[in-house]
């Protein structure tokens, strides 16, 4: 069996101007500790590594972070993340890539597919390997992306901060008759979406605390850290669930 920990939305911030992230630091280190404590095989991190922008000073004490962990572990960039000095931050000459803008990993014989959504769209060039990618895999399709490929029902981030081509992905993933799992970020909320008949969509909650579905602006309503577990055996997902930190 796989066991896989996403996180997603560390929003590390190193700058005094955002002193209400300063405690990210604080929670990110106590969603590691508990993931330690739970016998995982894998940690993903979806995206918005950094806050409000790419820092390679936060990078690398998210690096430090995680290599404290023993685990192996790997990144998909969010929009607020540099995808180029992300890579340039934790893909090492002498280690395996951890940063995985568009491709497929294999852990313990499960296909892992991964695509960039830090620029809010699927690009064409994106959609073409996605499509190959899919008639080459027998396994369930599980996706990770820091963006989910749909509105999900929370009404901020649906009308500020939607993913840009959500038809576009949803018809790309239809087209081919195949059904996707997608383990995504961005709405900073547990919440499980199917769009369509071919995508099941799942929001991992953030380490920083979780925000209102309903309210106008970025408001958190949920102040516990948060993780998603997700479990795979014989090439399927046997389940999922959240942990929160009291």
């Amino acid at each position: 069996m796989l066991k896989i920990a996403q996180i997603s939305d560390s929003h590390i911030s190193m700058d005094q101007q955002y002193p209400e992230f300063f405690k990210a630091k604080d929670q990110l280190q106590r969603v590691l500790e508990e993931i330690c404590r739970g016998d995982y095989d894998l940690i993903i991190h979806t995206g918005d590594v950094s806050f409000p922008d790419a820092s390679e000073e936060a990078y690398l004490w998210v690096r430090d972070e995680l290599d404290k962990t023993g685990l192996p572990y790997l990144i998909t960039p969010g929009n607020h993340d540099d995808p180029v000095l992300l890579s340039g931050i934790f893909n090492l000459k002498d280690r395996a890539p951890r940063v995985i803008l568009t491709g497929a990993v294999a852990s313990k014989g499960q296909s892992l597919l991964f695509l960039d959504s830090s620029s809010e769209r699927l690009s064409i060039k994106q959609a073409s390997w996605l499509k190959r990618e899919i008639e080459s895999q027998k396994d369930q399709l599980i996706l990770f992306q820091h963006h989910p490929p749909c509105l999900c029902g929370i009404n901020v981030m649906d009308t500020k901060y939607p993913y840009r081509t959500p038809d576009f992905f949803q018809k790309t993933i239809a087209d081919t008759g195949r059904k996707m799992l997608v383990f995504a970020g961005h709405y900073h909320t547990e919440k499980e979406v199917r769009p369509d008949d071919n995508l099941q969509v799942y929001l991992c909650p953030p380490p920083i605390g979780s925000i209102s579905p309903v309210a106008d602006n970025f408001e958190t309503v949920d102040t516990r850290s948060a993780w998603r577990e997700i479990r795979v055996e014989n090439q399927k997902m046997i389940d999922t669930r959240c942990h929160y930190i009291e």
